[in-house]
């Protein structure tokens, strides 16, 4: 008989004991009668002992203390054919002699539905089923640790950098796009690694005030001839130039080599002419090769210049650039838009406005020769910045930066056939020393053009940083009358 026959027979057996009133269940046999012995609880029910085993074995003390007292044999009862010292086995249902029905206790207590033998049987599967779960789940733990090392391995280097790429970039704050001219934020994005464009604009009584003079990032003013000065305004961005400003006027030397240091388109209204001793305008854009708009001789078809003659002044006063006919312009005449980085000026700027330096400017006055007048600025405390007047509307600029420059003059004859002479004033470019205002604060320091660019430093050489805002510079002479007083 197999073993699960045997299980199977034990089971019914158990089932018919412990519900012997089921429907389903055959009728229990009867016991003989010949033996008067109580049933026990399945329980409590004694072990069988084998018959060539020692009638009273010995048990460990431990298990002998655990384990309950025998019940004591019940009265021989006759058999039918008078033998007293026989015996029906409950369990087996064969007659046994006193002897061989002596009692032998379990080793532990058993369950309501355990038997020794099966019991052992149970426990060996379940001891082969748990070491055969417990292999499996070793196996398929290392085989999913060398898959995942392996592909891993192979995968974790080329996306490493671009996850640690990404991780630094969403936990870093966003980097703003700022003004190279004036280190503010609101930029536009379009305009980064464009060149920017410097124009003419004259400073002559009759030219004032100004159209759109407080809208450069930065005025870079000088002196030119008959002791007056004029201005170059610098735009980093061309598309954000107003659609008027002027007036317009011709180009000088001095101004050209200027915007040469910040790679500017120039945009001008005329030109100064080489002539004996004098190195003209028109020279200086063939010698250097620079990109340049002269609306003398523009015959482009964008309308970008025009004339505003509403003021009753003479025409030379009355030119004006259309800013936003620029970039069509640029186009229109292929010139080329892209900023050559070797060749462009960019300033370092505090992260936000703070003194520039120990000793108060609450007013800055500054003559550019001893042939001109002076420029007046005066600091307000009100919006932290310096207005002047002199231009006939109020004039606002954050940082003041004068710089000192060795200056010559050449005197043209018969300037325009009118038989006098006209004097130019030239600048060298050659460095030397200056002063910063801003924040109600001043400090010296010192310029050059350096591989082609405009270096500002402190007096020992260290970056100079300006405040963020825009700029004006003036351009002062160093040998002849120029000079600055801060208060």
């Amino acid at each position: 008989m197999h073993d699960s026959d045997e299980l199977d027979d034990i089971l019914n057996e158990i089932r018919n004991r412990q519900n012997p009133h089921t429907e389903d269940a055959p009728p229990e046999p009867e016991p003989p009668q010949t033996v008067d012995m109580p049933l026990f609880d399945q329980a409590d029910a004694p072990t069988p002992a084998p018959k060539d085993l020692p009638e009273n074995p010995t048990l460990p003390t431990e298990a002998a203390e655990e384990t309950p007292a025998a019940p004591a044999m019940p009265e021989a009862t006759p058999t039918a054919d008078g033998r007293e010292d026989v015996y029906t086995n409950v369990f087996s249902g064969t007659e046994e002699t006193r002897a061989e029905a002596t009692y032998t206790p379990p080793t532990r207590p058993l369950g309501d539905d355990e038997y020794p033998e099966e019991e052992m049987k149970k426990n060996d599967k379940q001891k082969k089923i748990i070491i055969a779960v417990v292999a499996v789940v070793v196996v398929i733990a290392v085989a999913l640790g060398i898959y995942f090392g392996v592909v891993r391995g192979k995968n974790e280097e080329p996306t490493s950098g671009v996850t640690n790429a990404a991780t630094e970039a969403a936990t870093q704050a966003p980097v703003a796009v700022v003004n190279p001219f004036t280190g503010e934020s609101d930029y536009n994005e379009n305009a980064v690694g464009k060149r920017p464009v410097a124009l003419v604009v004259e400073n002559a009584q009759a030219a004032r005030p100004q159209w759109g003079i407080n809208s450069p990032d930065i005025i870079v003013e000088g002196e030119v001839e008959g002791g007056e000065t004029r201005m170059l305004w610098l735009f980093a961005d061309y598309t954000s130039v107003p659609d008027k400003i002027g007036p317009m006027r011709s180009a000088r030397p001095p101004y050209i080599r200027f915007s040469e240091m910040f790679d500017a388109v120039f945009i001008h209204w005329g030109q100064s002419k080489s002539k004996g001793s004098y190195v003209g305008a028109n020279t200086v854009f063939d010698q250097d090769n620079v990109d340049h708009i002269n609306q003398m001789t523009y015959s482009g078809k964008v309308d970008l210049f025009t004339r505003d003659q509403t003021r009753n002044v003479a025409s030379e006063h009355t030119g004006v650039l259309r800013g936003k006919k620029i970039a069509s312009a640029l186009k229109e005449q292929k010139i080329r838009t892209k900023v050559n980085e070797a060749k462009f000026t960019t300033f370092d700027f505090n992260k936000k406005a703070t003194a520039v330096g120990d000793d108060p400017c609450n007013a800055l006055a500054l003559t550019f020769s001893n042939r001109t007048r002076t420029r007046d600025w005066t600091y307000k405390s009100d919006d932290k910045m310096y207005h002047s007047t002199d231009y006939e509307t109020d004039v606002k600029m954050k940082n003041l930066i004068v710089l000192f420059d060795n200056t010559s003059y050449t005197t043209k004859a018969n300037y325009k056939g009118s038989g006098k002479g006209e004097t130019y004033c030239n600048y060298d470019l050659a460095g030397g020393k200056g002063v910063l205002a801003s924040q109600g604060t001043y400090t010296e320091i010192k310029w050059s053009k350096k591989d082609g660019k405009l270096s500002l430093t402190t007096t020992d050489g260290q970056p100079l940083k300006l405040n963020p805002g825009r700029s004006w510079i003036g351009y002062a002479s160093a040998n002849n009358g120029g000079k600055v007083v801060e208060k």
